[in-house]
């Protein structure tokens, strides 16, 4: 009997195996030599595939669960004792219903865990719901507790921030004050933040002082010639106006621009060798 399908016609033989080389399809072992075997063939011009079993493994396709065993090729070339046993064993497998082996789906290892612990959660909700309170507690304390750290955090920064700005507000000049020329200095500055730009840049002028910068810089330097008195110009150059280094603690003329020509001094000075003029108010 042959079953014609996609690669050609289909059919089963019962046959002695010609040598010991053949595999058993279904338990992977080999077949004997003049062992009984049955197989599964399919035959065409450009396409042979013979499938080898003992008889015992032997898997019949679906195709031939109405075949007799007088279907199958060469079974009149066995014994009477071989031809009843490839019956029974035919009449077997018809008998048993051939079904495909339904597909397992792929459980994702984290969703059945999830369903456990959704399972563990409808058989004890009691507990659950003590869990699920203590949790909240928990959680909510924590999250007090990391509030808590994170002012504390801020408001050190805060601090640390506060005294940075600080050092790094103080006027360059405080460097040569005493305590009192400090106090006296931040007074002023505070009286001459009441003051507008304009206002502070007329006071420079009429003392001859340089009138450019932002209003911190022109109150600072207001400031410094209150106390200390005002800085001519520099005595070497008689153009430029010798500006102060905090970290040498001295002063150094850069020189001075004379028409289109700028003038290069670079002459250093002492704090005590410049002479200040008085202040005057305007």
């Amino acid at each position: 009997m042959k079953i014609a399908c996609q690669l050609g016609d289909m059919f089963i033989t019962a046959a002695y195996a010609p040598s010991g080389r053949a595999t058993c399809k279904g338990c992977q072992g080999k077949i004997a030599k003049e062992e009984l075997r049955l197989s599964n063939i399919v035959d065409e011009d450009h396409y042979h595939q013979e499938h080898h079993f003992h008889a015992d493994c032997f898997q019949l396709k679906p195709a031939f669960k109405n075949a007799t065993y007088k279907d199958i090729f060469h079974v009149e070339n066995l014994s009477k004792e071989d031809q009843e046993k490839v019956k029974a064993i035919l009449e077997k497998l018809q008998k048993t219903e051939v079904k495909k082996k339904p597909q397992q789906k792929k459980i994702n290892p984290k969703s059945k865990q999830n369903k456990s612990k959704k399972s563990d959660v409808g058989d004890d909700s009691d507990s659950d719901d003590d869990y699920k309170g203590t949790k909240k507690q928990n959680d909510k304390q924590t999250k007090i507790e990391q509030k808590n750290e994170k002012k504390q955090v801020i408001s050190k920064q805060s601090e640390s921030f506060q005294n940075v700005s600080d050092e790094e507000e103080e006027p360059e000049v405080f460097v040569l004050y005493d305590k009192s020329q400090k106090e006296e200095f931040k007074k002023i500055q505070k009286e001459l933040e009441k003051k507008s730009m304009g206002q502070l840049k007329q006071m420079l002028k009429a003392n001859d002082q340089k009138q450019t910068g932002n209003k911190g810089e022109l109150i600072e330097r207001i400031a410094d010639c209150m106390i200390k008195g005002c800085l001519e110009k520099c005595p070497n150059c008689s153009g430029g106006r010798p500006k102060f280094n905090p970290i040498q603690k001295i002063f150094k003329c850069p020189g001075y621009m004379d028409d289109t020509e700028f003038r290069f001094c670079n002459k250093s000075y002492q704090p005590q060798d410049l002479k200040r003029i008085p202040w005057v108010d305007v």
